[in-house]
Parts: C-alpha cells; structure tokens; sequence
C-alpha cells in the first residue's frame, strides 16, 4: 500500500492514511511511501460510502475519522482502522484504509520501501 506525504519521513499520525493505489498516494504529497500492512493486526470498520454519502463527503471534504471525536468514537467501538472510498482534491476515488492508533500502527505495518 501506499501513503503520499509531504514529509520524507513517514510517522504516524492519528488516521493516517494508506491506499492500494500509487498514483491517488502522489496526489497528496511529493513523497510516496511504499508499505505492507498486516489487516489481520487490525480491527477494520468498513464505512459503505453510498453515492450521496460520498457527494456529501466530497462536498465538505469530510471523511470518515477526518474528526479527533470520530476518531476516539471508533477507538472506543474497538476499532483500529477504518477501510473506506475516498476521493482526492482531483477528484480521483480509491479505496483506502485509515489507521487510527500508533500501536496498530505498530502492529500492522510491515515492510517500509
């Protein structure tokens, strides 16, 4: 998987974000980090963005666990990430999967390319 960043360094942040797909990665930074991520280390919610919901999301540029209360919601539920279709400021959507804590961080991040 892939995260695209504007710093060198990848570290982790509360919800950072991975996709499957390098070129929607790049959108969002000159730095693309290359990762493997173990998803059994993880509890995942899947968030079913149906189409008015993604409208709605591209709208207000709100996603799932963009929020600290959303985040420490679904912490709270459990949860360690959150898999959803996102959509960059180009207007390109890719699947990708948030990871909520540094532990699953951690956990479920393997190799670093």
């Amino acid at each position: 998987m892939y995260h695209g960043s504007r710093n060198a360094e990848l570290s982790f942040f509360p919800a950072i974000c991975f996709t499957e797909s390098e070129s929607a990665a790049s959108a969002y930074g000159p730095y693309l980090h290359s990762v493997d991520i173990n998803r059994s280390a993880l509890n995942i919610l899947t968030v079913e963005m149906t189409g008015e919901a993604f409208r709605e999301a591209i709208d207000n540029q709100e996603w799932p666990c963009d929020r600290d209360a959303e985040i420490a919601q679904r912490i709270a539920e459990g949860y360690t990430a959150v898999a959803y279709t996102d959509c960059d400021e180009h207007g390109t959507s890719h699947d990708c999967i948030r990871i909520l804590t540094a532990d699953a961080f951690a956990n479920a991040l393997g190799v670093i390319a």
